[in-house]
Formats: C-alpha cells, sequence, structure tokens
C-alpha cells in the first residue's frame, strides 16, 4: 500500500565540515564543507511555531560552536550535496571566511506612549496649547508630525552610535507608530563590550520615553540571504 508520504532533507545551514553538531541533526559533507540536515516528511512541512523555533534553536547551536550560514527556515531539498554544497561550494566557502569572527545582534526600541506624549508637550509649548484650544483631529495631526519628527531623530542617533562599531546594519521596517527602531548590526565578536556598553548608554539617555530590547550574539540572518534552486 502507498502512504503517499516521500523523505526529503531539511537543511538547517551550512558550516564547516569540521565543526562539531548537536546530536540531534545530521552533517552531509562535501570536501570542507557541511550541510546541517534533518530527514523530514512532506506531510510535515508546516510553519508551525514550534518548528520555526527549532530551526532559529539548530542555527543558534551550531553558531555557538563555530560559523555557519543560516539557510531560510523551510528549506528542503533531495540531495543536499548534489543541490547546494557541490555547486555552491565557492560561495559557501567565501562567505563562511568573510562571517568569521562576526555576530549579528538585534536592537528593538519602542516608545511608552504617554511618556512620549509628556516628553513632546513638554518640548513644544504650541503643541501643549494645542491640546487645549484645537479641535482633536488638528491637535492629532500635530502630535503625529511631532512623535515622527522625534522617531527619526531617535532612530539616527541609535544607529549613529552603534554603526561605528559594525561591519554591516539592517533595519527593518517598523509595523507600529510607537515603535522607534528595529534592525540589526553585523560586529566582530571581539566589539560585543563596546556594543553592549553602547546599547546601555544609549537605553539610559532615553530612559524616560523608549523601551529597549537588545538581543545577541545571534547568527547573521539579516545578512545572509542562501537558498536553494
Amino acid at each position: 500500500m502507498t502512504t503517499g508520504v516521500s523523505t526529503l532533507t531539511y537543511v538547517y545551514g551550512v558550516t564547516w565540515a569540521a565543526t562539531p553538531l548537536p546530536d540531534d541533526v545530521t552533517a552531509v559533507v562535501h570536501r570542507d564543507l557541511a550541510a546541517v540536515t534533518i530527514a523530514v516528511e512532506t506531510r510535515d512541512l508546516r510553519a508551525r511555531r514550534r518548528d520555526l523555533l527549532r530551526h532559529a534553536d539548530v542555527v543558534q547551536r551550531v553558531f555557538d560552536r563555530d560559523t555557519v550560514i543560516p539557510l531560510r527556515f523551510g528549506t528542503v531539498v533531495e540531495d543536499p550535496e548534489a543541490e547546494l554544497l557541490e555547486p555552491r561550494h565557492d560561495e559557501l566557502t567565501r562567505l563562511l571566511r568573510e562571517l568569521d569572527g562576526l555576530t549579528e545582534v538585534t536592537v528593538r526600541a519602542s516608545y511608552r506612549e504617554d511618556d512620549v506624549l509628556r516628553s513632546l508637550l513638554a518640548a513644544d509649548p504650541g503643541l501643549a496649547r494645542l491640546r487645549t484650544t484645537a479641535p482633536p483631529v488638528r491637535l492629532g495631526e500635530a502630535v503625529a508630525r511631532a512623535l515622527a519628527a522625534r522617531r527619526d531623530a531617535d532612530a539616527d542617533a541609535i544607529v549613529r552610535a552603534l554603526r561605528p562599531h559594525a561591519r554591516d546594519v539592517a533595519i527593518d521596517e517598523l509595523r507600529t507608530e510607537l515603535e522607534v527602531f528595529r534592525g540589526a548590526f553585523l560586529i566582530p565578536r571581539a566589539a560585543l563590550a563596546r556594543v553592549d556598553a553602547a546599547v546601555d548608554e544609549l537605553a539610559r539617555a532615553h530612559a524616560a520615553t523608549t523601551v529597549f530590547k537588545y538581543t545577541g550574539p545571534l547568527p547573521p540572518h539579516h545578512f545572509v540571504r542562501v537558498g536553494v534552486g
């Protein structure tokens, strides 16, 4: 009886063949490269939260041991050696060498709504007067303009403070009007302490209005775009 279920190979990323891998994944080796893989059944290929988390966890554990090129979530092939490692050997080798010693850190900054509104009113007497004299629509438009100007200035301050430590910067699209900055910095591991200190200084300087979330060291997800096919 045919079940209609076939087996493919899920690829988390590519690292050096000499890298010791976690016990729950398998290395497919070609020359000096290794694809980090598991066997999967086609019926299991769904974008569930637990699968997204496992993908990130596996790549992180490999990264904690050595340089890794993260592949996009959901990358599956029949033969990792024939479809990925052999035809793209030179590209992948170059990427691994370029990423050696580098790590990604992500920065998120968001305003606390009441606090940033108080700050805007305190900084602009004209805006404060509008609060008592203007129609709600006019006041809302003025507040939105002031908030946008403040957000642009604060986002620029974040980039200016961290850019000198970074090899590259990736800025993500903001998701709400209260978000100030969402992005990633590719930095040398040796610069982590300096970046930590710079983010701490930013958080202190903007503590009256802004919450920061700082994560790292991470694999270079924002700075690698490697797919198959």
